[in-house]
């Protein structure tokens, strides 16, 4: 959203009713235009414009006590190859993908320290 020139956070637009119409709201850009990260409540469903992907439930931590991750390496490959499927596939060259999680905790940070690696790899 643009007012006089000056762009305003998607937590401002969220706030006072307009949105973006180049970002998905509450969603945080890895890839300029191309790969969020977001937290939502519900499973949203998938526009002209926008994939939602989710692997709260694909790569899942088996703990040894009453811990809940890191993922591991493997893990992290996996999730790696399938983003990159997912940047390359033809059908998905004009949307913008959008990874997101669910507000459990332990499911959140699992998912952020996933993208977070891929975006350090």
């Amino acid at each position: 959203m643009t007012v006089e020139g000056v762009r305003h956070s998607a937590i401002l637009s969220a706030l006072f009713g307009g949105t973006d119409e180049s970002e998905p709201p509450g969603a945080a850009q890895f890839i300029k235009e191309r790969l969020y990260f977001a937290t939502l409540r519900s499973k949203p469903k998938s526009t002209a414009n926008t994939h939602y992907f989710c692997t709260d439930d694909e790569f899942v931590y088996e703990n040894f006590y009453a811990d809940f991750g890191p993922l591991n390496l493997a893990m992290l490959y996996r999730y790696c190859c399938k983003l990159n499927k997912k940047l390359k596939s033809f059908t998905l060259t004009r949307k913008r993908i959008v990874h997101y999680t669910s507000f459990d905790q332990r499911k959140r940070s699992n998912a952020a320290v996933l993208i977070a690696g891929y975006a350090v790899i």
